[in-house]
């Protein structure tokens, strides 16, 4: 979430409304608010990982065996209701495999996605659509459970549904619980694969979702996957929206109050707190930048 206000030789006070005023420069410069709530406990989360299981995909698969395993232990530090499954990208002939819960064992869990068919399509929209709207499918993610839909694929997303229209039809089919979508496929300057082969409709998915898309070429992104989604992750920390901060500037609050303990880290461009906020806090940081 960002705010904006235009002030010329104001520096930020609280909220852009105090009474105190502060001369920074003679320059123009626009104040910027970041922001985020700290996610509710969780205590039921289903979650969905459509696969791209075609023939350039298998050296993937281990990495993506680990990265489920490292979230499963993540989850269960918040929830032992919960719930796994794969499917593949073929819309025509889904394959599906699960569900694993708390009582699959590690093995179960490494060895899931070698199980699934190997299949040439590459459409997970699509795919994530007939699946959850199948007789099968559908009774999938439970009433009351939290959604957490993972799409990992090193190629772009190939069915005619847009970014747009796949959020639009997951915000309705979630709309009585919390859901969040991980995008994992090549990006722009990634070390491999070929540069057609960008997830670009996986990318615009992700900025919907207020986040990044993770590069299924790095060498070892299976960390990432459990601190990818704000359903499973505790924040203490927001990284700011613009490039070059005035220091002097920042300003941070809990909860509408403003707080000390807290560092701006350069090489990160974020904001490091000292502490980790509760469940259901709102933190907001406040900066200048020139312009």
């Amino acid at each position: 979430m960002k705010r904006f206000c235009i002030i010329f030789v104001l520096l930020l006070t609280a909220g852009c409304q105090g009474s105190d005023v502060s001369i920074v420069s003679q320059r123009e410069t626009r104040v910027v608010v970041d922001s985020f709530i700290q996610p509710e406990p969780i205590e039921e989360l289903d979650v969905l990982i459509s696969l791209d299981t075609s023939g350039s995909m298998h050296d993937n698969f281990e990495d993506v065996a680990n990265g489920m395993e490292l979230l499963r232990l993540d989850i269960e530090r918040l929830t032992l209701d919960y719930k796994f499954g794969y499917i593949t990208m073929d819309p025509t002939n889904i394959g599906y495999i699960g569900p694993y819960d708390s009582s699959s064992s590690s093995i179960d869990m490494l060895m899931a996605p070698n199980l699934l068919p190997s299949t040439g399509y590459e459409e997970g929209f699509a795919a994530t659509y007939y699946f959850l709207t199948s007789e099968e499918g559908f009774n999938f993610p439970r009433a009351e459970a939290d959604f957490l839909l993972f799409l990992i694929s090193d190629e772009n997303e190939q069915s005619s549904i847009s970014p747009e229209i796949f959020q639009e039809w997951l915000q309705e089919q979630f709309s009585e619980v919390r859901h969040d979508v991980v995008s994992i496929t090549q990006l722009e300057g990634s070390t491999c694969g070929y540069a057609y082969d960008v997830g670009y409709k996986y990318e615009e998915l992700a900025v919907l979702y207020n986040k990044s898309a993770i590069d299924i070429c790095e060498e070892d992104w299976s960390v990432w996957l459990s601190e990818s989604s704000y359903l499973t992750e505790l924040k203490d920390y927001v990284n700011l929206s613009e490039d070059d901060p005035i220091p002097d500037s920042i300003i941070v609050y809990l909860d509408n109050e403003a707080i000390y303990g807290w560092e701006y880290v350069e090489d990160s461009n974020s904001v490091k707190l000292d502490f980790v906020p509760d469940n259901g806090a709102l933190v907001e940081v406040g900066y200048q930048i020139y312009i």
